[in-house]
């Protein structure tokens, strides 16, 4: 598996230049591009409204907010952040989409007509205010996605997940998100350290747990030394993960999500949007049908 075509929605915060970064390290490894997506976020009823602007003022040359409609300026201090951004990662090869809309409806659109293999995105998490690829919109893409998304939450860029947490209940519906980290292995020489959480609702023997564990490290062909493995009790599946990832110093959390199709113990749905929105490190999360 690898990452020829990166998507990163971009809005020029701090939070989604990281996730640039981030996208740019792993598109340096594997020889891939990336494409910079800004969606001017305005309701549906005023799009019209902006697009004839856009149409009517296209070839405008003025240069200062004063002489030009507001929406063209916006538009040209979009293209000259973007260039700015384009021009720290030489060695990358960009492509630019810029268009009015809805964040995650854009998002899903250019997924679903490209072959985009991996979303890298900024997100505050759920208490962060005043972004835009923030709360909703990161559940919304990490529920809806057809690729994985990486969901960043550093603003310092420093990308480096070296001790990766797969949270999964180990059963079949797991072995597709695994199969990613040969390739965090190849990247950054990562560590894997498998976590079952057991609540009160969903108790089992310790052995029990182990085995399967011990079975799904023999079907990765998994060298001992690559991987540990961790049976940790919490009061939900949510808390258990991020408690888990917090005091073990983790570098970034693994989820296998299968979207609205279908739900097992848990790792369904919404336990990974709401990892993926509250987690304070890189949550990485693979979609499996």
């Amino acid at each position: 598996m690898s990452f020829k075509n990166i998507l990163v929605p971009i809005d020029f915060s701090p939070r989604s230049n990281a996730a640039l970064e981030a996208a740019a390290d792993i598109a340096n490894q594997c020889d891939g591009k990336i494409t910079l997506l800004h969606i001017i976020d305005v309701p549906e009823s005023q799009q019209p409204e902006y697009r004839r602007a856009l149409d009517t003022f296209g070839n405008h040359e003025g240069g200062t907010e004063q002489d030009m409609p507001l929406i063209l300026f916006t538009m040209k201090e979009t293209k000259r952040k973007l260039r700015e951004a384009r021009e720290k990662y030489p060695k990358i090869t960009f492509v630019e989409k810029v268009v009015f809309d809805r964040v995650h409806r854009q998002i899903y659109s250019v997924v679903e007509g490209t072959d985009v293999d991996l979303i890298v995105m900024g997100s505050s998490g759920a208490s962060g205010l005043g972004e835009v690829f923030i709360g909703s919109n990161t559940q919304k893409v990490v529920r809806n996605a057809s690729c994985p998304v990486l969901v960043i939450k550093d603003d310092e860029g420093d990308f480096n997940p070296r001790n990766i947490v797969f949270a999964s209940d180990f059963s079949e519906m797991g072995g597709q998100a695994a199969k990613l980290f040969p390739v965090f292995k190849k990247l950054y020489g990562s560590t894997m350290h498998f976590l079952n959480i057991v609540t009160p609702s969903t108790f089992e023997a310790t052995p029990t747990t182990q085995k399967r564990m011990g079975e799904f490290a023999k079907d990765l062909d998994l060298e001992k030394d690559d991987y540990t493995m961790n049976i940790f009790n919490y009061y939900t599946e949510e808390e258990g993960i991020l408690t888990f990832a917090e005091e073990n110093k983790a570098d970034m959390i693994l989820l296998g999500t299968h979207g609205r199709k279908g739900f097992s113990r848990f790792m369904m749905g919404s336990i990974a949007e709401n990892v993926a929105n509250h987690s304070e490190i890189p949550v990485f999360v693979f979609r499996q049908d």
